[in-house]
């Protein structure tokens, strides 16, 4: 993660921080709103959670992976780990104060169990946080209006969110020309007014974006292999980080989701959220 103050551009407002600060939802015994039944018989005994009876989810707003909305937690990831809750029998906490930059730095701490965002599966991350089998496969993207492609950065005023696995590297090949954003609101908006040339984000999120809320002329255009950016060498896997402390719950959190995808939850999920359910097979866990 790269927080140079230099290219801090956006920050979320205090109302808003405060607005999505925490969320509870229940997540055993029939839904979202249900509390969690006595009756109900967890996957794995015994866990520790940052909080008993609780599953700690540090999060930020990033369609179709996450969306918060009032009590509700959504999207591809959002709806996984309601299912993962429901095994079991945890009542979901979302904590979303600080953005994307705050996500690993919470989980870190110990102040979340989970984190939760289109977290990509690194060899940087392998040493500060617990890697889950992957969730399913992500190709980055450019997205421009231009059409550029990941060979027509150089001289381009190029955006990138908080907590991407590409701005170091990214920082070093452009840099005053490459921004880091806090939130996708401030990004896309500087794009669309042409504050920015090019972004650079998950290729599913970028495209579920544009069709509620398109850009005239907006490509997404999937990242080539660049020598000046190692992490665009291989599609990325999306995981679930949580504490390198907690192994126990890390590898039962690996047994949840391999269970969920041979029973055909994720196929589900990826397919209701307008995703090809190939990606759900992302094939043995890999670093980028």
């Amino acid at each position: 993660m790269s927080r140079n103050p230099r290219t801090l551009v956006r920050t979320l407002s205090a109302g808003t921080a405060a607005g999505l600060l925490a969320i509870s939802l229940a997540a055993c015994g029939g839904g979202n709103t249900a509390g969690v039944g006595s009756d109900c018989t967890p996957a794995h005994d015994g866990l520790k959670t940052v909080a008993d009876g609780e599953l700690t989810v540090a999060s930020y707003e990033y369609p179709p992976v996450t969306m918060l909305d009032g009590e509700t937690f959504t999207g591809m990831e959002g709806d996984l780990i309601t299912e993962i809750a429901k095994m079991e029998c945890l009542k979901v906490t979302v904590t979303s104060s600080g953005g994307a930059g705050a996500v690993i730095p919470s989980v870190q701490s110990g102040r979340a169990d989970i984190g939760s965002g289109n977290w990509l599966r690194t060899k940087a991350r392998k040493s500060i946080v617990y890697m889950s089998t992957p969730l399913w496969s992500d190709p980055q993207a450019i997205v421009s209006k231009s059409g550029l492609t990941s060979d027509d950065l150089e001289g381009k005023v190029v955006g990138s969110v908080a907590g991407n696995l590409w701005n170091d590297s990214m920082q070093k090949w452009l840099g005053d020309n490459f921004r880091i954003y806090q939130d996708d609101e401030s990004i896309y908006g500087d794009l669309e007014a042409g504050r920015i040339d090019a972004l650079v984000a998950g290729a599913a999120v970028a495209t579920h974006r544009f069709k509620d809320n398109p850009i005239e002329g907006a490509t997404v255009i999937n990242v080539k292999p660049n020598p000046n950016v190692p992490e665009f060498a291989a599609v990325g896997q999306v995981m679930l980080p949580s504490s390198l402390g907690n192994q126990e719950f890390g590898e039962a959190l690996d047994e949840d989701i391999e269970k969920l995808r041979q029973d055909g939850t994720i196929k589900k999920i990826l397919e209701k959220y307008g995703l090809d359910p190939a990606v759900g097979e992302p094939g043995a866990p890999s670093e980028l």
